[in-house]
């Protein structure tokens, strides 16, 4: 079958060995100084040790592979002992992968294994770059005392690193909008932040977008976001981020309206509508 699966450019691979410490389900092993994909069907293809790679050295792409199994999964991690099932649970769950996380806790029962607490609020144990973190703003600062204060609550703010199970989702007004949104748009920081949850994303240029509708609908099923806005550029690429909202509202079992704001390259509004 086709599907999303890593690639590894051993030319660039320095053997640090950190995508194998980062990737429970043992998909990725060090051999002879090198990362190694050693099992395509313990691979979920979502990604988490592309941002453990220093040298850039890992991608995700769409080929022909064999087809990812849970259950094969957890027979290959359980003998690492419960912190490394605790991991690839957590991995699951903050990726808002809720198919597999299912059969994972159905086989576990099946076996007659406990489960260990995986729902933890701060979900990226990895790179401390994608940390989710709730952002407070002080003011003393210069621009603080000049009325710019940024309206951003959280981080991390792209879509790849984002986790749906974040507390900062729970019943939000979320606003999705394309990577060059904020900065065609003079005021998009005051008058379209506030109360709102970011999330940003390129539809023409990001790998792994099967991740995304995963993630969106997992903000609408799991983190019960009450709104979704969509703030695209007018150019013909940038359309692909609101389809791919609608098709995450359709998959999702609950309903939720959609706003799509279109933006045109001097900054203006060209549309503003419920879809």
């Amino acid at each position: 079958m086709e599907r999303q699966i890593i690639r590894i450019d051993e030319e660039k691979c320095d053997g640090c060995g950190l995508c194998a410490q980062g990737c429970p389900e043992g998909a990725l092993q060090m051999i002879d100084g090198k990362a190694r994909l050693v099992s395509e069907i313990t691979c979920d293809g979502l990604g988490a040790c592309v941002g453990e790679c220093p040298q850039g050295a890992i991608v995700v792409e769409t080929r022909e592979a064999a087809p990812y199994d849970e259950r094969r999964t957890l027979d290959n991690l359980l003998p690492k002992g419960p912190n490394t099932l605790k991991a690839h649970l957590r991995h699951l769950h903050a990726h808002g992968q809720t198919t597999f996380l299912n059969q994972a806790l159905a086989y576990l029962q099946e076996l007659g294994l406990a489960t260990p607490d995986y729902k933890e609020k701060t979900m990226n144990q990895g790179c401390p770059g994608s940390a989710s973190q709730n952002l407070t703003r002080g003011s003393a600062t210069p621009v603080a005392q000049a009325g710019q204060v940024s309206q951003l609550t959280h981080w991390p703010v792209q879509l790849h690193l984002i986790s749906p199970m974040n507390p900062v989702f729970e019943k939000a007004d979320l606003l999705l909008a394309a990577d060059c949104v904020a900065f065609a748009m003079a005021d998009f920081n005051q008058a379209w932040l506030p109360g709102k949850k970011l999330a940003i994303a390129c539809p023409k240029l990001d790998q792994n977008q099967d991740v995304y509708l995963d993630k969106l609908t997992a903000l609408i099923d799991e983190a019960k976001v009450n709104t979704v806005s969509v703030m695209i550029m007018e150019v013909p690429c940038c359309g692909g981020l609101l389809r791919m909202a609608q098709t995450a509202a359709q998959r999702a079992t609950r309903k939720v309206p959609i706003k799509a704001i279109v933006v045109g390259v001097n900054g203006e509004i060209r549309q503003e509508a419920w879809v």
